[in-house]
Protein backbone atom coordinates (compact mmCIF):
# COMPACT_ATOMS: atom_id res chain seq x y z
CA UNK A 1 0.00 0.00 0.00
CA UNK A 2 1.40 3.38 -1.14
CA UNK A 3 0.52 6.72 1.04
CA UNK A 4 1.23 10.01 -0.57
CA UNK A 5 2.11 12.88 1.91
CA UNK A 6 2.23 16.25 0.73
CA UNK A 7 3.98 19.28 2.73
CA UNK A 8 0.91 20.08 4.29
CA UNK A 9 1.03 16.64 6.09
CA UNK A 10 4.64 16.94 6.72
CA UNK A 11 4.34 20.92 8.15
CA UNK A 12 1.29 19.28 10.36
CA UNK A 13 3.50 16.99 11.83
CA UNK A 14 6.40 19.46 12.46
CA UNK A 15 3.47 21.29 14.00
CA UNK A 16 2.82 18.41 16.06
CA UNK A 17 6.00 17.99 17.77
CA UNK A 18 6.07 21.69 18.75
CA UNK A 19 8.91 24.77 18.24
CA UNK A 20 11.55 22.91 20.99
CA UNK A 21 11.61 19.93 19.56
CA UNK A 22 11.64 20.74 16.00
CA UNK A 23 14.82 23.22 17.15
CA UNK A 24 16.47 20.50 18.28
CA UNK A 25 15.69 18.17 15.35
CA UNK A 26 16.67 21.11 12.84
CA UNK A 27 20.19 21.53 15.24
CA UNK A 28 20.93 17.55 15.38
CA UNK A 29 20.66 17.05 11.36
CA UNK A 30 22.58 20.53 10.50
CA UNK A 31 25.43 20.15 13.35
CA UNK A 32 29.00 19.98 11.10
CA UNK A 33 30.89 18.84 14.27
CA UNK A 34 32.14 15.85 12.37
CA UNK A 35 34.04 12.69 14.53
CA UNK A 36 35.38 12.90 17.91
CA UNK A 37 38.57 10.74 18.69
CA UNK A 38 36.62 8.85 21.32
CA UNK A 39 34.23 7.83 18.31
CA UNK A 40 37.15 6.79 15.84
CA UNK A 41 38.16 4.98 19.46
CA UNK A 42 35.13 2.84 19.45
CA UNK A 43 34.98 2.45 15.63
CA UNK A 44 38.57 0.46 15.96
CA UNK A 45 38.04 -1.60 18.47
CA UNK A 46 34.18 -2.78 16.82
CA UNK A 47 36.59 -3.40 13.74
CA UNK A 48 39.29 -5.55 15.63
CA UNK A 49 36.55 -7.42 17.21
CA UNK A 50 35.03 -8.13 13.99
CA UNK A 51 38.86 -9.14 12.21
CA UNK A 52 39.46 -11.88 15.04
CA UNK A 53 36.39 -13.60 14.59
CA UNK A 54 35.82 -13.10 11.12
CA UNK A 55 39.69 -14.59 11.23
CA UNK A 56 38.94 -17.07 13.62
CA UNK A 57 36.48 -18.40 11.26
CA UNK A 58 38.42 -18.88 8.77
CA UNK A 59 41.19 -20.67 10.35
CA UNK A 60 38.41 -22.71 11.46
CA UNK A 61 37.00 -23.44 7.88
CA UNK A 62 40.53 -23.45 6.19
CA UNK A 63 41.75 -26.75 9.06
CA UNK A 64 38.62 -28.41 8.38
CA UNK A 65 38.88 -28.23 4.74
CA UNK A 66 42.12 -29.76 5.18
CA UNK A 67 41.17 -32.37 7.36
CA UNK A 68 38.37 -33.46 4.94
CA UNK A 69 40.91 -33.83 2.06
CA UNK A 70 43.46 -35.78 4.11
CA UNK A 71 40.36 -38.44 4.54
CA UNK A 72 39.68 -38.73 1.21
CA UNK A 73 43.00 -39.33 0.15
CA UNK A 74 43.36 -41.53 2.93
CA UNK A 75 39.81 -43.82 1.74
CA UNK A 76 41.41 -43.59 -1.59
CA UNK A 77 44.30 -45.28 -0.62
CA UNK A 78 42.93 -48.14 1.73
CA UNK A 79 40.46 -48.57 -1.52
CA UNK A 80 43.75 -48.91 -3.44
CA UNK A 81 45.44 -51.44 -1.22
CA UNK A 82 42.24 -53.73 -0.76
CA UNK A 83 41.78 -53.91 -4.06
CA UNK A 84 45.39 -54.94 -4.37
CA UNK A 85 44.69 -57.17 -1.40
CA UNK A 86 41.88 -59.25 -3.71
CA UNK A 87 44.25 -59.31 -6.92
CA UNK A 88 46.76 -61.10 -5.18
CA UNK A 89 46.99 -65.16 -4.23
CA UNK A 90 46.04 -65.77 -0.83
CA UNK A 91 49.63 -67.11 0.19
CA UNK A 92 51.01 -63.39 -0.88
CA UNK A 93 49.03 -61.89 1.67
CA UNK A 94 51.26 -62.57 4.02
CA UNK A 95 54.43 -61.76 2.89
CA UNK A 96 53.66 -57.92 1.50
CA UNK A 97 54.38 -55.04 3.69
CA UNK A 98 52.88 -51.91 4.56
CA UNK A 99 56.25 -49.93 2.89
CA UNK A 100 56.04 -52.08 0.03
CA UNK A 101 51.83 -50.35 -0.56
CA UNK A 102 53.45 -47.32 0.41
CA UNK A 103 55.82 -47.63 -2.33
CA UNK A 104 53.97 -49.31 -4.74
CA UNK A 105 51.03 -46.56 -4.48
CA UNK A 106 53.11 -43.50 -4.02
CA UNK A 107 51.40 -42.65 -0.69
CA UNK A 108 53.28 -39.46 0.73
CA UNK A 109 55.79 -39.87 4.14
CA UNK A 110 52.67 -37.91 6.29
CA UNK A 111 50.57 -41.02 6.12
CA UNK A 112 51.67 -44.10 8.20
CA UNK A 113 50.31 -47.34 6.93
CA UNK A 114 50.08 -50.60 9.51
CA UNK A 115 48.92 -53.80 8.09
CA UNK A 116 48.13 -56.87 10.51
CA UNK A 117 46.72 -60.20 9.01
CA UNK A 118 45.87 -63.12 11.38
CA UNK A 119 43.66 -65.83 11.14
CA UNK A 120 40.20 -66.02 11.55
CA UNK A 121 40.08 -69.31 13.62
CA UNK A 122 41.89 -69.06 16.35
CA UNK A 123 43.42 -72.99 16.72
CA UNK A 124 44.02 -73.10 12.70
CA UNK A 125 46.59 -75.28 11.34
CA UNK A 126 47.85 -75.48 8.03
CA UNK A 127 44.45 -77.89 6.58
CA UNK A 128 42.25 -75.37 8.18
CA UNK A 129 43.65 -72.05 7.56
CA UNK A 130 41.32 -70.75 4.33
CA UNK A 131 40.35 -67.41 6.14
CA UNK A 132 42.48 -64.50 7.16
CA UNK A 133 41.08 -61.30 8.71
CA UNK A 134 43.02 -58.34 7.09
CA UNK A 135 43.38 -55.53 9.63
CA UNK A 136 44.63 -51.94 7.66
CA UNK A 137 45.23 -48.92 9.31
CA UNK A 138 45.96 -45.15 7.58
CA UNK A 139 46.47 -42.58 9.61
CA UNK A 140 47.99 -38.63 9.73
CA UNK A 141 49.27 -36.17 11.75
CA UNK A 142 47.96 -32.46 11.13
CA UNK A 143 49.27 -29.86 14.10
CA UNK A 144 48.97 -31.84 17.40
CA UNK A 145 46.04 -33.84 16.25
CA UNK A 146 46.44 -37.64 15.11
CA UNK A 147 43.34 -38.74 12.37
CA UNK A 148 42.98 -42.61 11.62
CA UNK A 149 40.95 -44.24 8.92
CA UNK A 150 40.47 -48.09 9.97
CA UNK A 151 39.65 -51.30 7.70
CA UNK A 152 38.87 -54.54 8.07
CA UNK A 153 38.32 -57.34 5.65
CA UNK A 154 38.18 -60.96 4.99
CA UNK A 155 41.06 -62.70 2.56
CA UNK A 156 39.35 -66.38 1.26
CA UNK A 157 41.42 -68.80 0.24
CA UNK A 158 40.36 -70.33 -3.26
CA UNK A 159 40.19 -73.81 -3.71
Amino acid sequence: MYIKYNYYDINKFYNFLGDKMKNKLKNRISSNKGFTMQDLIIACFIIIAFVGIISSLMYTVYKTNIKAKLMSQMTVYSVKILENIDKISYEEVQTKTAQEYKNEFSIPDGFDVQIQISNYAENSNASNDVIKIINLKLSYTLGNETEEFAVTKLKIKEI
